[in-house]
């Protein structure tokens, strides 16, 4: 079963229309940081289930339920609020799974959570590299709208304009300015420097040619 799985190719842009309109219905107009797990318990009203060892013993810190009723998280971590921010991104991953993924995941015969584990473990490479990738992007998209993420951006070029050596560095090193910048655009979102970094580079806004067009 595992080798004949097949992980439908999905479009980026396709993908993001999907978390945009997630976004855009179950949490309309209530800007930033999304609450994610607000969408799950009050929007979609799935349930969320605190879970005892699910990251100690699965490497994972939240699972979509096979039937779809709910969204299982570990327990410590979801009763951490140092792990907030990665949560909303489990979360909004889970979600991806729920929007892009159901019917895949409806039509696989399993019963248990060890069952899915197991299949995912043994599913060809390609395949669950596209499968993780889909859910990752639709995360991303969810919980760092691109319009927000502008207007940072264009916030973070405008102080970069005042200092003359960060410009400077900005042409030869434009990732280790973003590693500078990204504690002050992650914050608003809610999210980790990484998942902010992967963000701007993914929505074509790094480097910021638009911003610095005689740089680059």
């Amino acid at each position: 079963m595992t080798n004949e799985f097949k992980c439908p190719w999905k479009a980026k842009q396709d993908i993001r229309k999907i978390a945009d309109g997630v976004r855009a219905t179950y949490w309309p107009n209530k800007g930033i940081p999304v609450d994610t797990e607000n969408i799950i318990e009050f929007g979609i009203r799935l349930d969320i289930e605190p879970f005892k060892g699910l990251f100690s013993e699965f490497t994972i810190d939240a699972w979509l339920k096979l039937d779809f009723t709910g969204i299982i998280v570990d327990e410590d971590r979801y009763l951490n609020e140092k792990f907030n921010n990665r949560l909303r991104f489990s979360f909004a991953h889970e979600l991806g799974h729920f929007f892009v993924h159901r019917q895949l995941i409806k039509d696989l015969p399993f019963n248990s959570f060890q069952e899915w584990k197991e299949f995912l473990l043994n599913m060809p490479e390609k395949d669950y590299g596209w499968f993780e990738w889909q859910a990752n992007e639709f995360a991303g998209r969810l919980i760092v709208p691109l319009t927000e993420l502008k207007n940072y951006a264009f916030i973070a070029c405008e102080k970069l304009k005042e200092d003359d050596v960060l410009v400077d560095y900005l042409k030869e090193e434009p990732d280790l300015v973003l590693s500078g910048l990204s504690p002050f655009l992650c914050k608003p979102f809610g999210v980790s420097e990484d998942v902010i970094e992967s963000r701007i580079r993914y929505e074509g806004l790094w480097p910021p040619k638009i911003y610095f067009p005689d740089l680059f």
